[in-house]
């Protein structure tokens, strides 16, 4: 069962200009914004087979022709779907018509969602996993997926839900270096997407359960996400900008919290400020490994070393603690 026409561009020149220029919009966003050159680089793409992963496939296909480099294509069906057999023929259906090398797995989601793993977190766990284990066996060199503006709206509200500090809330990054992950439509919009597609007369598969209101990320996307629209419609722009502003911040606090020791001298505390202090404090801790610093326990630990509270321990999350002594503060983990 296939319903992929068969006279779909074949390249950049054989698009509509516009849609042309779309596609080296997104490379401009890949060069300038991401740091990232695809120049005959591999590139796998995931691909469900929705209007986000068939749109990137496309664009980086047409792409990877411009800067002499390839794509492999990579679907995970789930298993939690009637039709989730007919997406996997779909999507080597296109692949073929596009002579895009394609990986398709299978995998039981549910009989991986025990232990406290829920059924959405074992499906993405399952995803990159097969995602890093093409990286290798083909030799590529970045991981794209079609996360777009939407999406990063979701994103940030669902970390203001969280409690989500900053830069942090900004939302996810556009690339991230030690997954080889890249997302070329952060900053592009759904309706783009959909735009792009219907007008080079390409349909996509639709996912039912993103309707599910079961799953946090549809309950934002379908209520709440709409109340913020309805009350800006610019919001999207806004949360680009946020994006942007929170890329720049991540950098500034990365080059000043560079170069940490398990120890923090009290002649490097005096001199901080004391944003700069629970930067210090943040960054200490994540190095020791997982588990995310708590805000509160960050303020009472700076309360701690500026009343000089000798001997203080403060506990984090993943086993992780900081202890005033006459020096400084130190950081350490429990195994």
């Amino acid at each position: 069962m296939t319903d992929t026409p068969l006279n779909i561009p074949q390249s950049l020149q054989e698009l509509p200009p516009r849609w042309a220029h779309f596609c080296l919009h997104v490379e401009k966003f890949i060069t300038d914004d991401l740091h990232v050159d695809l120049t005959q680089r591999c590139v796998v793409t995931g691909f469900s087979g929705g209007v986000d992963s068939t749109a990137l496939l496309l664009v980086l296909h047409y792409l990877a022709q411009k800067n002499h480099g390839r794509i492999v294509a990579v679907h995970l069906n789930h298993n939690l779907r009637d039709e989730a057999k007919d997406d996997a023929r779909w999507v080597q259906s296109l692949c073929d018509t596009m002579g895009i090398e394609c990986v398709i797995e299978s995998k039981d989601i549910k009989a991986l969602a025990q232990d406290g793993v829920g059924i959405e977190e074992a499906g993405r766990n399952a995803r990159y996993e097969l995602f890093q284990n093409a990286l290798s066996e083909k030799s590529a060199d970045y991981i794209a997926v079609g996360h777009h503006l939407d999406d990063l709206c979701e994103d940030v509200l669902m970390r203001l839900t969280r409690g989500t500090g900053w830069p942090g809330l900004s939302g996810m990054s556009g690339f991230d270096p030690a997954r080889n992950l890249i997302r070329p439509f952060l900053l592009t919009s759904k309706a783009t997407l959909i735009e792009f597609l219907t007008d080079i007369g390409l349909k996509w598969r639709e996912d039912a359960s993103n309707a599910d209101s079961a799953w946090m990320r549809n309950r934002i996307r379908n209520d709440i996400l709409p109340l913020f629209l309805k009350e800006n419609p610019n919001f999207p722009e806004s949360i680009a900008r946020l994006w942007k502003l929170g890329k720049i911040e991540k950098h500034y606090w990365k080059n000043q919290t560079g170069n940490l020791t398990d120890t923090l001298s009290n002649n490097i505390l005096h001199e901080a400020h004391q944003a700069l202090r629970l930067r210090l404090y943040k960054t200490s801790l994540d190095r020791l490994g997982e588990g995310q610093a708590l805000a509160d326990t960050l303020f009472r630990l700076d309360k701690a070393w500026q009343e000089k509270r000798i001997g203080s321990t403060f506990q984090f999350p993943g086993k992780k603690t900081a202890t005033i002594i006459a020096t400084g503060v130190v950081f350490s983990s429990i195994h």
